[in-house]
C-alpha cells in the first residue's frame, strides 16, 4: 500500500487581501471591475479546482469587508460587541448601530440571513450593481436622508458570523471558516469546538436574535421608542418566532414589521400569543420573490397571515432588500404618520384560480389610537 506525504500534496493557495493585487479595482459607479478588461466583473471561475476559487473569493470577500467597514463607520455606524460586556479578545460577534442609539426616539432594525457577512445583503448585487447597493449602505443612507431621521435610529444584527475564531479573534460565517489556511489543499476544514469557538448568548440565529432585542434594545436604546423591524429570510422566522413568544414585553414598542421571504412559511398554526397575531395582521408586510413591480400586491395572506406583496426580485432572498427596501421604510413612514393606521386584508387568488387579477391596494385606517391594534 502506498501513502503520499503531506510534503507532496499541493500548497493550499493563497491570495493577496489587496484588491488591487487581486487585479481589481472600484469604478467611478461603486463598481469592482477588472483591471485588466474593465468592463468584466469578477471573475470567480478562475479554476477547475474549488479550492482555488474558494481562496480567491475570500480573499476579495475581505477586500469587500474592509472597505465597508470604513464607509458604514463614514455614515456614523458604530460596531457594536456582543455580547455586551466582552473584551476585543474574548468570544464575541459584532452589529452595526448608528451614533443616536440611545437618544433616538425611533429605532429601525435589520435581521437579515445566516450566511451573510454584517452589513452585506447581496455578493451577486455588489458585483453586478454597486457596493453601496449590495450593501446595507444605501438601505442606510435612504434613512438618513428622510425628514426625521437625527430621530432614528438604526441596528443591523449579524446572524452570519457566529464562529468565533480564536487565532484572529474575530467572528465570522462557516464560509470564511471553511476558508481558513490548511496544511494542504486537500486538506479538511478546521474542527469546529463547540466550547472555545462558541460565543456566549450568540452561539446560533436563536440566540443571536434574542441578544439582539434584550441587550441592544433592551438597554442601549430609549425604552420608550418605537420599532420598525425587518426580517430577510431566516432572520425574519427567527424575529417573529422571538416576538411571538415575548410579545407582552414588545407589544408597546413594535410598531410595524416588514419581512422578506423567497418561500412562505405556514403563520398561525403553532401561535399561541392571539394579540401578536392581531398585531401581525394589521401592521405587518410580506416581500415576496416575484417578477412584478416592487409592492404589486400577491397572494399569500392565506399561509402568511398579512398582506403579501412583489418584492420585485424573481430569484434569490438575498436580492430582495436592494430591490425593495425603500418600499418597506415607506411602509414604515406611514404607520408612524397616520395614527391609528392598519394594513385593509388583501384576500387575493392564487394564481391559476379564473378570478386571479391584481387589484388596487387601499389603506385602512381607523379612528383609535395606534397601540390599541
Amino acid at each position: 500500500m502506498f501513502r503520499r506525504l503531506s510534503s507532496s500534496l499541493p500548497k493550499d493557495p493563497e491570495f493577496p487581501t489587496d484588491l488591487e493585487k487581486l487585479g481589481y479595482y472600484i469604478n467611478e459607479k461603486d463598481q469592482i471591475r477588472s483591471i485588466a478588461h474593465p468592463d468584466e466583473e469578477f471573475n470567480f471561475f478562475i479554476s477547475k479546482n474549488e479550492r482555488v476559487r474558494e481562496m480567491q473569493r475570500e480573499a476579495l470577500d475581505t477586500c469587500i469587508r474592509k472597505e465597508l467597514s470604513a464607509r458604514f463607520e463614514a455614515s456614523s455606524l458604530n460596531v457594536t460587541r456582543l455580547p455586551l460586556n466582552a473584551g476585543p479578545s474574548d468570544p464575541h460577534t459584532t452589529i452595526l448601530t448608528s451614533s443616536n442609539l440611545a437618544t433616538a426616539r425611533r429605532l429601525i432594525v435589520y435581521f437579515g440571513e445566516s450566511m451573510q457577512d454584517l452589513g452585506i445583503f447581496a455578493h451577486r448585487i455588489i458585483g453586478q450593481d454597486s457596493i453601496a447597493s449590495g450593501s446595507a449602505l444605501d438601505f442606510v443612507h435612504a434613512i438618513q436622508s428622510t425628514e426625521g431621521s437625527a430621530d432614528t435610529a438604526i441596528v443591523i444584527a449579524n446572524l452570519g458570523q457566529l464562529v468565533w475564531y480564536r487565532r484572529g479573534q474575530r467572528a465570522m460565517t462557516i464560509a470564511s471558516w471553511n476558508a481558513l489556511p490548511r496544511r494542504t489543499g486537500v486538506g479538511n476544514p478546521m474542527r469546529i469546538d463547540p466550547v472555545k469557538n462558541h460565543i456566549p448568548g450568540n452561539g446560533n440565529t436563536k440566540e443571536h436574535v434574542q441578544s439582539v432585542f434584550e441587550e441592544v434594545l433592551g438597554k442601549l436604546a430609549r425604552q420608550d421608542a418605537v420599532i420598525n423591524l425587518i426580517g430577510l429570510g431566516e432572520g425574519a422566522e427567527e424575529a417573529v418566532g422571538y416576538l411571538e413568544q415575548n410579545w407582552r414585553h414588545w407589544d408597546s414598542k413594535v410598531k410595524a414589521i416588514c419581512v422578506g421571504l423567497g418561500f412562505v412559511w405556514k403563520v398561525g398554526d403553532d401561535v399561541q400569543n392571539e394579540k401578536f397575531m392581531d398585531f401581525w395582521g394589521k401592521r405587518a408586510r410580506a416581500y415576496l420573490i416575484h417578477s412584478e413591480l416592487v409592492e404589486t400586491p400577491l397572494a399569500g395572506r392565506q399561509d402568511l397571515s398579512c398582506n403579501c406583496f412583489s418584492s420585485g426580485e424573481s430569484a434569490f432572498t438575498e436580492c430582495i432588500m436592494p430591490r425593495a427596501h425603500k418600499s418597506m421604510l415607506a411602509f414604515f413612514q406611514l404607520v408612524n404618520d397616520i395614527p391609528g393606521y392598519f394594513e385593509a386584508e388583501l384576500d387575493i387568488p392564487r394564481d391559476g384560480d379564473d378570478t386571479s387579477r391584481v387589484v388596487k391596494w387601499e389603506t385602512g385606517i381607523r379612528a383609535e389610537s395606534p397601540r390599541a391594534a
